[in-house]
């Protein structure tokens, strides 16, 4: 482990060498695959010798063991019980090297307050004589933890020269995340024992810091950490150690939890109450809206949480021309509350805040096509929104049907042409929107979405039936400039051969001009 002399006050808190510790971990832990039992065979004897006790023994006709190993099998040795893979030792072992990387804590040497961290890279290579195979520990990072700051040496894989980073960082997702990468939790616990760290609630957080460097790191800089999550505000940390965004709600210097949570002791004790999951949104959200004049407990403050920031808060600020913005989020929160938008205990129409907005902002929008007064306090704020705006897409989609259907009305004289009966079959237009669904529902296909271009004289609908059976839907048929596109019946089925003599008779007769079916005289 190189060391460059600029860090010698760094350097300083470390063991000179690597602990017996280190070694048990790397070979029991970081390294326990990495146990092979080699075997050579001379004559009707096979030799097997174990990397992990390092002794050699006989196998075969006449000795202790008179089966063979066989190349890549698990067995254990029968000298020290390791589980071992077994490889033939002439085969393939020109790659065969096995790596990883731990991180590993201890107490600093000249701080009884500090406590260190190596980053390790460890590894066993048996491309050449496997009697000699020496596990090799190169120093990736060490880290220092001192009561108010951190710091973190690093050096790479390929350069033999210490840099000191500007932030600590973790190896396990950055220069090692291709590598089998551990922690030793034992070498935790008896690093802090004694100092300031011991009681700092690191062992909450290992699944958002996995060698936990960046969680020491905290720990180092903010005392608050340990009694913000004793208070039960772990989703503060958490953010923090994932770097998710805080706005800016917790004063990690702060000396005191009201300096820290810029908050009164009243506001604190009803924080501690609350029973819900403090993250650094619902503290954002119960300062925003305080700050707009609308005093929320901690529980409305996360139920509108949703409101107080990016999207859903531009959105909110844009409706605000139809009423005040502290109007709409108590109108909010009404609905939020409703008994009858819940089923069985649980939210049924409206799951979360941004929900309800965005009903608000549509059954507005249906209000407007449908010409109804929004200076009307009680159409503006229905009592019950979920059910005022099924009423208003039910009245916009009539409405629409209803110009539609006009549309298409205007077009039925033009397309008469296409009426056409022969052999059991009648083929006629589409008269309106109704009739389109009906005929997609019963034939399970897609036309009722076509409704829109054939009211536009985009493309012509016809409907295909048995004369026997004349309101019955059969098939259906679409026309575009004076060409079928297509013809489908049940399910997108094909024409049978009936339909398609049906469908050339109709070609035929009203889609190729007289030149085209004009029959050549004999000269």
């Amino acid at each position: 482990m190189s060391k460059d002399t600029n860090f010698q006050d760094i350097f300083a808190h470390f063991p000179k060498q690597v602990s017996q510790g280190i070694v048990d971990f790397a070979r029991d832990v970081a390294l326990l695959q990495s146990r092979y039992i080699f075997t050579r065979r001379v004559k009707s004897l096979q030799y097997a010798y174990c990397t992990h006790c390092r002794k050699e023994y006989l196998r075969g006709p006449g000795t202790d063991y008179p089966l063979y190993l066989r190349h890549n099998e698990i067995k254990k040795c029968p000298k020290c019980q390791s589980v071992c893979t077994v490889k033939a030792s002439g085969r393939g072992r020109k790659y065969l090297s096995d790596d990883a990387y731990f991180v590993y804590y201890e107490k600093s040497v000249i701080d009884p307050n500090a406590i260190v961290a190596w980053g390790l890279y460890v590894e066993r290579d048996y491309s050449g004589n496997y009697y000699k195979t020496e596990t090799k520990f190169r120093t990736v990072a060490m880290y220092l933890f001192q009561p108010g700051k951190s710091m973190m040496l690093y050096q790479s894989y390929w350069e033999d020269k210490w840099t000191k980073r500007k932030a600590v960082r973790s190896e396990f997702n950055n220069s090692m995340k291709n590598k089998s990468c551990y922690l030793s939790m034992e070498s935790v616990e008896s690093a802090v024992q004694g100092t300031p760290f011991q009681y700092s609630t690191w062992e909450k957080y290992t699944n958002q810091s996995a060698d936990l460097v960046r969680f020491f790191d905290l720990a180092a800089k903010y005392p608050c950490v340990e009694y913000l999550t004793k208070l039960g505000l772990r989703g503060l940390i958490e953010a923090k150690l994932l770097d998710y965004q805080t706005y800016g709600v917790v004063n990690w210097r702060g000396k005191t939890l009201e300096k820290v949570l810029r908050m009164s002791k009243s506001q604190i004790k009803e924080l501690r109450t609350s029973n819900i999951k403090i993250d650094p949104l619902v503290l954002h959200s119960y300062h925003f809206y305080r700050k707009h004049g609308l005093s929320l407990s901690f529980q409305e403050a996360h139920l509108l949480r949703g409101l107080s920031t990016g999207y859903y808060l531009s959105e909110a600020m844009k409706l605000s021309a139809y009423a005040p913005f502290t109007r709409i989020v108590r109108y909010i929160l009404k609905q939020l509350r409703r008994e009858d938008v819940r089923r069985g205990g649980v939210r049924g129409h409206f799951w979360e805040d941004s929900t309800v907005l965005i009903t608000w902002r549509d059954y507005i929008r249906d209000c407007q096509e449908l010409g109804m007064d929004l200076e009307q306090e009680h159409i503006l704020f229905p009592n019950n929104l979920y059910a005022a705006h099924q009423k208003t897409i039910k009245k916009v989609k009539f409405k629409q049907d209803k110009e539609l259907n006009l549309q298409i009305q205007a077009r039925l004289k033009s397309l008469k042409k296409y009426n056409f009966e022969a052999n059991g079959f009648i083929l006629r237009p589409a008269t309106d929107t109704a009739e389109l669904i009906q005929e997609g529902n019963e034939l399970s296909h897609c036309v009722g979405g076509y409704a829109k271009s054939y009211a536009n004289g985009e493309t012509n609908i016809l409907l295909l039936r048995k004369a026997s059976e004349p309101d019955k839907p059969f098939y259906t048929m679409e026309v575009r400039n004076g060409h079928i596109t297509q013809c489908r019946g049940l399910k997108n089925c094909s024409p049978t051969d009936e339909v398609k003599a049906f469908i050339d008779l109709f070609t035929v007769k009203k889609l190729l001009t007289k030149k085209q079916t004009r029959v050549a005289q004999p000269a």
